[in-house]
């Protein structure tokens, strides 16, 4: 007669966690999951503020994400896509540049945009071509390096990289130098190609909604942080020991390393986003603005609500912005010099944006210098009876967290199954 299996224990109630969890359930595996906030979702979060959906920094979803589409349902989650392309600030100008593909209207003020030649723009071309040919694992294969050198490698002039590439790619992996691994850089230009750009109707948190929904609720417990692991369970701060079969970390990369008693210190990247509220938007169209001038603190701007309109009350847009790379400032200095920068941009009217929210995230992503892993690659214990997933030893993003989970958990069934 074989022997019950043991609880697994999943330390963290992030996507990684939550996408393992729901793999154990469908192997009628028990589980029970470690939560040290109160509320479950690791960074992606949203709050609600007087009408307002406001997510803690700019999370989009890409719906290109293969293992998001496996595991979400999109029309439930009302996505909003953006626009193909970018609004770019440069000189005291916006110039919009989009995908000729998907938005034919745009072709002349993509073609005629001061970001670099028309060589640059069929090296764009030629790159979209290379990094969709293959698997997506075939991308992490490659030789890796910076971003930087390899945009540079590829010719493209400097114009083009300051202008377009590096504000865009210095957004999405919070690396104002984009020393970023080029493999990260490569995959991500081709998930943009691939797919949308979208916002749930109803906040990111509603992703973490999904995901949650046919959990058993006792199966999850909050405001519960770990101390320690061992191989047979884990040891909370409040001094309890809870035995399972099998521990797995699906905690932040700094947490991860804590509970691992790594000396190795993890490098994270941060990011300030800031809500403002308006009766007029500074854009009337879904696009996200980059700051293509290479100089002050804003990296981007968008209005969430042009996109989807649900994210302000009537009459209202809401307003976000992103800044990287100032770290060290206070709430007060970065909304001031915000406001003045976009001052700038958009005239005297920002002085009448309401200030709804600042969010500091001292760690948004983890450093991602080259050489990446292949996180199409997860590794079996990491220790006896200790198994890691999200983007410890792995890239961060919510394709990863959502397969690392799923292939974590079928890691811990294959050992469960050959000890039975």
């Amino acid at each position: 007669m074989k022997k019950p299996h043991k609880e697994v224990i999943i330390v963290g109630a992030g996507l990684a966690g939550l996408s393992c969890a729901r793999r154990l359930m469908k192997d009628d595996i028990p589980f029970l999951i470690l939560e040290a906030d109160q509320r479950i979702g690791g960074r992606i979060k949203t709050d609600r503020c007087n009408g307002f959906i406001l997510n803690h920094g700019f999370q989009v979803l890409q719906t290109a994400y293969p293992e998001a589409r496996r595991l979400l349902d999109y029309e439930r989650l009302a996505l909003r896509p953006f626009a193909a392309g970018a609004i770019i600030y440069i000189d005291g100008n916006f110039h919009r540049i989009a995908d000729p593909w998907r938005h034919p209207q745009a072709l002349w003020h993509t073609l005629t945009a001061p970001i670099g030649t028309l060589t640059d723009r069929l090296r764009i071309i030629r790159l979209v071509m290379s990094v969709r040919r293959g698997s997506h694992a075939r991308i992490f294969q490659n030789q890796d390096r910076s971003t930087m050198e390899f945009l540079r490698s590829c010719g493209f002039s400097e114009t083009m990289i300051q202008r377009f590439i590096k504000p865009f790619f210095a957004g999405v992996c919070l690396d104002p130098d984009i020393e970023t691994s080029s493999r990260v850089f490569r995959y991500v230009f081709r998930i943009f190609a691939e797919g949308a750009v979208a916002l749930p109707g109803e906040g990111m948190a509603a992703i973490v909604d999904q995901l949650r929904n046919d959990l058993p609720p006792d199966r999850i417990r909050t405001g519960n942080r770990v101390a320690s692991v061992h191989p047979e369970g884990v040891v909370m701060e409040t001094g309890e020991h809870l035995n399972g079969g099998a521990v797995v970390l699906a905690t932040e990369g700094p947490e991860t390393a804590r509970l691992l008693g790594a000396t190795e210190a993890v490098g994270s990247r941060g990011e300030w986003c800031l809500y403002f509220a308006a009766k007029e938007p500074p854009i009337t169209e879904p696009y996200l603005v980059l700051n293509g001038d290479g100089s002050g603190w804003v990296n981007s701007l968008t209005v969430p609500s042009i996109v989807a309109p649900s994210y302000a009350p009537a009459g209202q847009h809401l307003i976000s912005v992103v800044v990287i790379g100032h770290g060290s400032a206070d709430d007060a200095t970065v909304e001031a010099t915000v406001r003045g920068e976009l001052s700038d941009w958009f005239g005297r009217g920002v002085s009448q944006w309401r200030h709804l929210e600042t969010y500091r995230i001292g760690h948004a992503l983890p450093e991602q210098n080259p050489p990446v892993p292949d996180p199409t690659i997860r590794p079996a214990e990491i220790r006896p009876g200790i198994y890691v997933c999200g983007e410890y030893g792995s890239v961060p993003g919510i394709q990863w967290a959502l397969l690392s989970g799923r292939q974590t958990a079928e890691e811990v069934l294959k050992m469960m199954n050959s000890n039975r």
